[in-house]
């Protein structure tokens, strides 16, 4: 049984040494170091997918429809308020 989303993004929060380049790789790497099991990292992935940040302009969508990333890859910063934000939002 997958634990639910807020848990999953305070050992997110608490694993910033498993962050490489943008979010979907820190979840990766949580995965590959045993620190969620698949089905918690297909649920993050889902979840992140569906809530996208409100910063995400449509301007920034345009600019960056090629990219995987929806901030600058390799800075952490903007992806741990967002994680920050949506534990708020599901506690």
């Amino acid at each position: 049984m997958s634990r639910p989303i807020k848990e999953l993004l305070e050992i997110t929060l608490e694993n910033q040494q498993c962050f490489v380049g943008g979010l979907c790789g820190w979840l990766e790497n949580l995965y590959r170091s045993n620190l969620i099991e698949f089905e918690e990292w297909d649920e993050l992935q889902n979840y992140a997918d569906n809530n996208k940040p409100s910063i995400y302009s449509s301007v920034d969508r345009f600019r960056h429809r090629n990219s995987d990333y929806w901030w600058k890859s390799g800075d952490i910063t903007p992806r741990i308020k967002w994680i920050k934000k949506h534990i708020k939002k599901n506690a």
